[in-house]
C-alpha cells in the first residue's frame, strides 16, 4: 500500500516537472546550439569528396560487382554497332565514288590531251610520236572505241612507211597490232598479207601462219599470235587451228573456252592428238587422274612421238604406284605407259613386280606378248628410219637392205612395203616394185592410193615401152617366127582364159578332185589344142594345168585343217598361199574367216577388206566384212572400259 502511494507521488513530481520546462521553454527566446562534429554529407559532396577523408577522389560506387548484359542489353549492342559500321560503309563508298569520279574525268581529260595530240602529230607525218600519244589515250581510257580506232590507223600508217623501206617484219608487226586494236580495218589486213609475202612466206598457207603465230607465243606477244591464228582460220579451220586457239584460251586461265575448242578440234579430226594431249593437261591439273590417263594414251596412241603426253602419263601411273605400291592395277598401268614411251626395260621391271605381287594376274600374258610386239616394231622403225637417211643420201642399195628388214620384223606394215617399192624402183627392179605396191594397196585399199598411183604409172610407162619393143622385134625379116610367135600369143590366151574359168569354179570343186580324180571340163577344153600343136604341147600343159593343181593342194590340206579345228595351221598355210595368189579374194576371205577363228579380229578385218576390194561385185564379201566390223568395234569398246576401270 505504501509503495503505490510512493509511485503516485513521482508521477505528480514528474508532471509538475514538465510542465515547468514547458513554461520556461515557451517563455525564453529560441537559441541554436553548436555541434562540435563534422556534419552529414550532402550529395554535391558525396561526388565531390570523399566524407570520410576529405582527398579529392571520386566516390565509391554502391556496389563492387556490375550487373550483367541479359539478352536484350545484347541485342541493342548489336544494332547499334550495325547501325555504325553501315554508316561508316556508306561514307567509305560515298568518298570513293567522289574520289572515282574524280579520277575518271581526269583519266578522261588526260586521254582526250593525248587524243588530240596523236591527231596533230600524225598530220605532221610523225607517225612514232602519234603512236605513241594515242596509245597513251587508250591506256587512259579503253572503252573509247574512236580512241581505238585512231590508234589503229597510226599503226597502218606508220607499218606502210615500213613496208615501203622493205621492213617487212616490223611491219607486218604493226599491222597486226593494228588490227589489235580495231579488228575490222582492212587496210591493215591486207598490207599484213603483202608484208608476210616480202618476208618469203606463203600467206594462204594456214600451217606458215600458225607458224608465224606460235614464234609470237613463245615471244609473249599474245595478241599478235591471236591475229595469226585468226588469219590461219580464215584460211583453213583445221584442228590444229582449233587447238591453238584453246591454248590461248588455257594461257588466259579460261579453262571452259579451252576445253570447248579442244573438244571442236577432236569433232574436227578425231586423229589429231594434240588434242587429246592437252584435256589430257586439264584432267590432270584438275585432279582427275582417270580422265587424264585416258586422254594421254589416246593422244600416244595417235602420235607416239608426242613426248610431253608421254612424260605426263608415266608421271601420274608413278603417283599412283607410290600412293599404293602393293596395287597391281597400278604397276600394270605404269608398264603400259612405259612400254608407249618406248622404255621396254622399265616396262618389264613392272611385269615383274606385277609377277611378284599376283603371279596369276590374267593381264601379265597379254601385257608380255604386247611388249614383245612393241620391241620388235621398234626394232622395225629403227631399220626405216636407217633406210630413210641412207635413201637420202644416195646410197640406194644399202638402203633397199635397211628397209627389207624393216618387211620381215612387220610385212603387214603398208608403210614400210610403200618404202620398199620405192628403194626397188629406184634400184631399177620395177618388178618387185609393183609388187610391194600391190601389198601396200591390198594391206589398206583406203588409205594407200599413192602406192596405187605409183602402180598406174608404172602400167603406163609398160605400155609405152611394148610398141617399141615389138617394132624393134618385128623388124627382123624372119616370116616363120613371126608366124610361130603369133600362133603361141592365140595359145597362151587361150590357156589363161581357161585358167580363169578353172579359178571361178574352184571353191566349189577342190575335195572332188583331189580325192575321186575327176576331170574337169576345163581340162579337157585345156588338152584339146595341145593335141593339135605337137611343138608347143609340153609347155602348155605345164602353163594350164601345174599351178591349179598346187592351188587346189594347198586349199585341200587347209580344209583339212579346219575340220581338226586346227586353225593355226590353216593360218600357216594361207599365208604361204598368198605370196603367189595375192590377188585371188577367194584365199583372202579364206585367211580372214580362220583369223576369226582364232580370235585375231583386227588382221581378220584387214583380209576382208582386200577380199572385198579384189572382188567389189561379191555381195557375200561385203556382208562378211561388214560383220567383222561389227564385231571389230564392239571387241574395241570392250576393252575401252576394261582399261577404264583398271584406272
Amino acid at each position: 500500500m505504501s509503495e503505490s502511494k510512493s509511485n503516485s507521488k513521482l508521477n505528480r513530481i514528474y508532471a509538475s516537472a514538465i510542465c515547468s520546462c514547458l513554461l520556461l521553454s515557451s517563455a525564453l527566446p529560441a537559441m541554436a546550439t553548436k555541434m562540435e562534429f563534422r556534419p552529414l554529407p550532402s550529395r554535391k559532396d558525396v561526388k565531390e569528396k570523399a566524407w570520410d577523408t576529405g582527398s579529392d577522389r571520386e566516390a565509391l560506387t554502391i556496389s563492387k560487382f556490375k550487373r550483367r548484359m541479359d539478352y536484350r542489353d545484347e541485342a541493342v549492342l548489336k544494332a547499334q554497332q550495325a547501325e555504325e559500321q553501315k554508316a561508316k560503309e556508306l561514307e567509305a563508298q560515298r568518298k570513293a565514288e567522289q574520289q572515282k569520279a574524280s579520277v575518271s574525268n581526269e583519266a578522261k581529260q588526260q586521254a582526250t590531251r593525248f587524243n588530240n595530240e596523236g591527231v596533230l602529230l600524225g598530220n605532221k607525218g610523225q607517225w612514232q610520236a602519234a603512236v605513241d600519244a594515242h596509245e597513251n589515250a587508250v591506256k587512259y581510257e579503253p572503252s573509247n572505241k574512236q580512241f581505238r580506232i585512231n590508234l589503229s590507223c597510226a599503226r597502218t600508217a606508220m607499218g606502210e612507211q615500213m613496208l615501203k623501206s622493205k621492213n617487212y617484219s616490223a611491219a607486218a608487226g604493226l599491222f597486226r597490232k593494228a588490227l589489235c586494236a580495231a579488228p575490222d580495218n582492212g587496210a591493215a589486213g591486207k598490207m599484213l598479207t603483202q608484208a608476210i609475202k616480202g618476208m618469203g612466206l606463203d600467206p594462204n598457207d594456214a600451217e606458215s601462219r600458225v607458224k608465224l603465230g606460235d614464234q609470237l607465243l613463245a615471244a609473249g606477244d599474245y595478241q599478235s599470235a591471236y591475229i595469226e591464228y585468226q588469219q590461219a582460220m580464215q584460211i583453213e579451220p583445221s584442228a590444229m587451228v582449233l587447238v591453238k586457239f584453246g591454248d590461248m584460251e588455257l594461257a588466259y586461265r579460261r579453262v571452259d573456252q579451252a576445253k570447248h575448242w579442244y573438244n571442236q578440234a577432236i569433232v574436227k579430226d578425231p586423229e589429231y592428238g594434240a588434242a587429246y594431249r592437252q584435256l589430257g593437261f586439264i584432267s590432270r591439273a584438275e585432279g582427275d587422274h582417270t580422265q587424264a590417263a585416258a586422254s594421254l594414251r589416246k593422244a600416244l596412241i595417235l602420235d607416239s612421238k608426242d613426248v610431253a603426253a608421254g612424260q605426263a602419263l608415266v608421271e601420274i601411273w608413278r603417283k599412283q604406284v607410290a600412293k599404293d605400291p602393293l596395287s597391281a592395277e597400278n604397276h600394270l598401268g605404269l608398264a603400259g605407259a612405259l612400254q608407249m614411251t618406248g622404255d621396254f626395260q622399265g616396262a618389264e621391271g613392272e611385269y615383274r613386280k606385277l609377277e611378284t605381287l599376283e603371279p596369276s594376274h590374267p593381264a601379265i600374258k597379254a601385257g608380255r606378248k604386247s611388249l614383245n610386239n612393241a620391241y620388235h616394231h621398234n626394232n622395225a622403225d629403227k631399220h626405216k628410219k636407217a633406210a630413210e637417211t641412207l635413201f637420202g643420201q644416195g646410197l640406194r642399195k644399202e638402203a633397199l637392205a635397211e628397209i627389207s628388214q624393216a618387211v620381215m620384223l612387220e610385212p603387214r606394215n603398208s608403210k614400210y612395203q610403200f618404202f620398199l617399192g620405192e628403194c626397188l624402183e629406184a634400184c631399177g627392179d620395177y618388178k618387185g616394185a609393183h609388187q610391194a605396191y600391190l601389198t601396200c594397196v591390198l594391206i589398206d585399199p583406203e588409205k594407200n592410193q599413192e602406192a596405187a598411183s605409183r602402180m598406174a604409172d608404172m602400167q603406163k610407162q609398160k605400155q609405152l615401152a611394148q610398141p617399141r619393143a615389138v617394132a624393134s622385134h618385128m623388124s627382123q625379116p624372119v616370116a616363120q617366127h613371126v608366124s610361130q610367135n603369133t600362133h603361141m600369143n592365140q595359145m597362151n590366151h587361150m590357156n589363161q582364159m581357161n585358167h580363169m574359168n578353172h579359178m571361178n569354179q574352184m571353191p566349189s570343186n577342190i575335195a572332188k578332185n583331189m580325192y575321186e580324180g575327176v576331170q574337169t571340163p576345163n581340162q579337157t577344153q585345156v588338152q584339146a589344142p595341145v593335141q593339135a600343136q605337137a611343138p608347143v604341147q609340153a609347155p602348155v600343159q605345164k602353163i594350164a594345168i601345174a599351178q591349179p593343181s598346187a592351188l587346189e593342194r594347198e586349199m585341200a590340206m587347209v580344209a583339212g585343217a579346219e575340220k581338226q579345228r586346227d586353225y593355226n595351221e590353216a593360218v600357216k598355210i594361207l599365208r604361204q598361199l598368198l605370196s603367189n595368189n595375192l590377188n585371188n579374194a577367194d584365199v583372202h576371205h579364206r585367211l580372214a574367216v580362220n583369223l576369226m577363228a582364232q580370235g585375231q579380229i583386227g588382221e581378220a578385218v584387214t583380209e576382208f577388206r582386200i577380199a572385198s576390194a579384189l572382188a567389189p561385185e561379191r555381195k557375200d564379201l561385203a556382208s562378211d566384212l561388214a560383220r567383222a566390223l561389227s564385231i571389230h568395234k564392239r571387241s574395241l569398246m570392250s576393252q575401252g572400259n576394261t582399261a577404264g576401270g583398271e584406272q
